[in-house]
This record gives C-alpha cells, structure tokens and sequence, in this order.
C-alpha cells in the first residue's frame, strides 16, 4: 500500500461521512478533517494544485468555524481567495488546476454559510469540480468520495426541504 493509497482511503471514508452529519461545525469538522488527508493523497500523488487547495480548505475552515462574524473574521477569510489565485498560478497544470480552484471557490462560498443547509447546496457545485479534478488527476479514490458525498449532500438537502414550511 502506498502512502497515496492511505491517504486517499482515510479521505474516501471521511468524506462519505461527513455529509451525512448534522449541524454546520460538525460538517466543517468533516470537511477540514478530509481536506487534511486528501492534501496529502494528493500530493502523493504529485496533483500540487489539488493538494494546495486541500490544504487552504483547512485554513477555511479553521476561520469560518465561529459562529460570530466580526469584521475582521470576515476579511480573514476573504483574505483566502487571493490566496487560491496565487496557489493555483504557482502549481498551474491545466484543466486539472482550474477544477480544483472551482472547487474551492464553491466551497469557500459553502463553508461562510451561516446554516447546514446552505452549506450542502453550495458544496454541491463544489463536489462537482472536485470530481472533474479527480478524473483528470486519475485519484480513483476522490472519484469515489465525490460521488459519496454528493449522494450524502442530496439526500440532507432533501431531508431539509421536508422539514421546511410549505407555501399554501
């Protein structure tokens, strides 16, 4: 077993869990605990973008985590964009590069929601990038845990939609 394979394993398992969790920490806990071992399945696998945004997905998380907002929270995270730009300039390999910095920007978005909810919806698109990256990359493993996670992410935002009050 190769360190790509470990690495990739543990991501596959947490992020097929993490959906499937209640409450927007809970679900960043997910999230940055995936991000972590996919940064480094990834850059096992030497995909330098998709590894530097995994990592810089920890660091989001790590802002967005409080449930208060203070300005200087908001500009923290918002600092994190310019840091995607110059992450995905300095490790540009193409298609793979541009997938993975979509990816991030969607769950840049999703991760500053205020509620699990919007979190789900927005990690959808998210999921969607990932996906492509990972097809591109060649991770079996990301193929996987994307398609884990966006069956895990339609099946929350249904269950919320149920809950929700309907229009008369």
């Amino acid at each position: 077993m190769t360190a790509a394979d470990l690495f990739g394993g543990v991501g596959l398992a947490l992020v097929a869990a993490w959906p499937w969790l209640t409450g927007r920490r809970a679900l960043l806990a997910g999230q940055g605990a995936s991000a972590l071992a996919f940064a480094l399945h990834y850059a096992s696998l030497g995909a330098a973008t998709g590894a530097a945004m995994s990592g810089l997905s920890v660091a989001q998380v790590a802002v967005a985590w409080a449930d208060t907002r203070p300005r200087w929270r908001g500009a923290l995270y918002a600092a994190t964009a310019p840091a995607l730009a110059v992450l995905v300039g300095w490790t540009w390999a193409g298609p793979e590069s541009a997938c993975a910095a979509a990816g991030l920007a969607f769950a840049m978005a999703a991760r500053w929601a205020r509620t699990a909810h919007g979190l789900r919806l927005l990690s959808m698109g998210s999921a969607w990038a990932w996906l492509a990256h990972d097809i591109i990359a060649g991770s079996v493993f990301g193929f996987v845990a994307d398609v884990a996670c966006m069956v895990g992410l339609a099946v929350g935002v249904l269950r919320a939609r149920e809950r929700l009050p309907r229009a008369e």
